[in-house]
């Protein structure tokens, strides 16, 4: 029998180099916290104006290949500006200034929501009317806030957080024990 001494480190006793390795491992097919809460909560905004979100490909962390469709009832092509506005104001307070949500996060009770709904509350303010560049809107605010979240998740500070929080531990060459 023989025996293997291991000298084993948390994250932030690393070497400068040892840290770009683990994190390099890491991003390498980290997969966003937040993604199925961030799916939902869209799904949920699209349905705030009877819509539904009818296929979706995101890919987090590039920022291109996505893509969304989707689906507008027939009903909800000709709707009044009146009607419109209605839907807009459902969506929960807002600072009249910004036209940021004040964080009633009404679609699925997460910060998410108020990320959709920014960007359907500027487009209309900024005259827009036709039902689905709103919708496309706020999928476009929505995905911006998701995807500065998953940088940071595969950042140094995010990932050294992520570590701390979890108690992993790395051998002195920065691979995961």
């Amino acid at each position: 029998m023989r025996t293997i001494e291991l000298k084993v480190y948390p994250f932030d006793e690393l070497s400068e180099e040892a840290k770009e390795k683990a994190l390099q491992n890491y991003a390498s097919d980290a997969e966003y916290f937040w993604g199925d809460d961030a799916i939902k909560s869209l799904e949920e905004f699209m349905k705030h104006f009877n819509c539904e979100l009818s296929h979706y490909s995101i890919n987090w962390g590039e920022g291109y290949g996505n893509s969304i469709q989707i689906s507008i009832p027939g009903y909800m092509k000709d709707i009044s500006e009146i009607e419109l506005s209605d839907y807009i104001k459902d969506m929960g307070s807002f600072n009249l200034k910004t036209l940021n949500g004040n964080g009633d996060c009404k679609f699925t009770g997460l910060c998410f929501d108020e990320d959709a709904g920014d960007g359907a509350r500027k487009a209309f303010f900024d005259g827009v009317r036709d039902l689905y560049d709103i919708l496309y809107a706020g999928y476009e605010s929505w995905y911006s806030s998701c995807n500065s979240d998953f940088e940071y998740q595969c950042s140094m500070e995010g990932y050294a957080e992520h570590c701390e929080a979890n108690e992993y531990e790395f051998d002195e060459e920065g691979d995961m024990i």
